[in-house]
């Protein structure tokens, strides 16, 4: 019955290609080549214009880094700050 209504609330879950360990490995890469001391642990998947994407962020309050990955070819986007720092 639970997962009716969460099918319901929020949709079928994405299929995705990658698997969140896989993107944690290129996102920890990413910091590292760009100087950055963070682990980006926080992990999710979103369709965005059709296609798949995942975001990696530091677990911070505020301000911290995010870098996104595309599902469909592996590839990592620039490691961006946000927040108010």
């Amino acid at each position: 019955m639970f997962r009716r209504l969460h099918r319901f609330l929020f949709g079928d879950p994405l299929q995705t290609r990658m698997t969140e360990e896989e993107v944690r490995v290129l996102a920890d890469r990413a910091a590292r080549e760009a100087g950055i001391d963070a682990t980006l642990s926080m992990v999710g998947v979103q369709c965005t214009e059709g296609r798949v994407m995942w975001t990696a962020n530091t677990a911070i309050r505020g301000s911290g880094w995010s870098v996104t990955v595309d599902d469909a070819t592996g590839e990592v986007g620039p490691v961006r700050r946000w927040g108010l720092r």
